[in-house]
């Protein structure tokens, strides 16, 4: 009987063997509460920042200083002007042309979006909508309305009308977030998963590689298969080309030198903020001028317009867009470059930042 009753001491012995287990059980629970918490407000917050980019940048459509040509006496470009100023502030800039063939040649070189001809009785229009649906849609409203009031016959002439496969201009912008999206998932991975035996230079390698075969395919699916931005499917290639390299590049760099948060950060401002800020089919006229300006500088707003400048402008106005997409892509290979040499990573230092591996290489090994 008395073995059978537990003593004071084993009584005692029980309770600390179990509630060690039971405390470390609460303390697993409430971490992974925690941390779910966390992945919920992380995924909260990146998706404010898709609601504040698109709805945000582009909920009311508008035009913002957008040019226009006159052909005609300068009395009559200035009278326009001031009747335009008044009728909508802020929303055109007139310029005269000396001859209606300058003004076609302005709006193929990018320099005006529409061009009136005044004539002794009536009056036309020269509009593209190449350049944007909607802008041109805004265009002719104010146009036309200010013809009725002067009791003025407006014709309307399309000089550079969308290609009936993309009657929307939806396929420049699906063309480029289809290289744009991929690329950058590419480079991350690049660092984390796929090329973590490699050094930054074959990681570029297989970059320029990946760069090549992503923009083939998306431009041949584009153009042959498809036949929505056609005539210039080399030009088209050559862009998507620096397009998905600077992407890649830039999200190997990020991911490298900052880890996950740093590449979340280019990821942001890449995918909702660079396309938002692109004006998408509006064009960059419809929307808020500084936004506007913001996605002059990055990836998406200057990719656009050079596609759509090669596929209907005959590649005019292309060079600035070109450059911009050249110095991500350059900011990409010099970031990769100076962690190849400043920070060589250490074997099992995958999708760690530089910092995160010194820290790693000076704190003490356990043996």
């Amino acid at each position: 009987m008395a073995e059978q009753m537990p003593g004071p001491q084993g009584a005692v012995h029980g309770a600390t063997s179990v509630r060690p287990a039971t405390s470390r059980g609460k303390h697993a629970r409430n971490r992974n509460l925690a941390a779910g918490l966390a992945s919920a407000l992380l995924v909260t917050v990146v998706s404010a920042i898709f609601v504040i980019s698109f709805i945000g940048g582009l909920h009311d459509p508008g035009p913002r200083s957008v040019p226009v040509g006159f052909v005609g006496p300068r009395v009559d470009a200035a009278r326009l002007g001031t009747a335009l100023s008044r009728q909508v502030p802020g929303a055109f800039t007139v310029t005269r042309y000396p001859s209606e063939g300058a003004a076609r040649s302005g709006m193929f070189h990018r320099n005006i979006d529409a061009a009136l001809l005044s004539g002794p009785a009536s009056e036309r229009l020269l509009v593209a909508t190449a350049v944007s649906e909607a802008e041109t849609n805004a265009i002719l409203k104010v146009f036309s309305a200010g013809a009725a009031r002067a009791h003025v016959p407006l014709a309307v002439q399309n000089i550079r009308p969308l290609h009936p496969g993309d009657p929307q201009g939806l396929s420049q912008v699906f063309f480029i977030t289809a290289l744009l999206a991929p690329s950058l998932v590419f480079g991350s991975l690049l660092i984390n998963r796929i090329g973590t035996k490699l050094n930054e230079f074959w990681h570029l390698a297989m970059i320029l590689i990946h760069a090549v075969i992503i923009a083939a395919v998306a431009t041949a699916i584009a153009d042959a298969a498809i036949g929505a931005l056609t005539g210039a499917p080399w030009a088209i290639f050559g862009i998507g080309v620096l397009l998905a390299f600077a992407a890649a590049a830039m999200g190997a760099a990020t991911t490298r030198w900052a880890g996950g948060a740093g590449y979340v950060v280019i990821l942001l401002l890449f995918v909702p903020v660079g396309l938002a800020s692109s004006g998408t089919t509006l064009g960059p006229r419809m929307i808020t001028p500084w936004y506007a300006d913001l996605g002059k500088a990055l990836p998406p707003g200057t990719a656009q317009p050079a596609i759509r400048n090669v596929t209907y402008f005959d590649g005019n106005a292309i060079t600035d867009p070109l450059l911009v997409l050249s110095a991500w892509a350059l900011a990409g290979v010099i970031a990769l470059v100076l962690a190849a040499v400043l920070h060589p990573r250490a074997p099992g230092a995958a999708g760690q930042s530089p910092r995160q591996q010194q820290r790693a290489r000076q704190s003490p090994q356990l043996t």
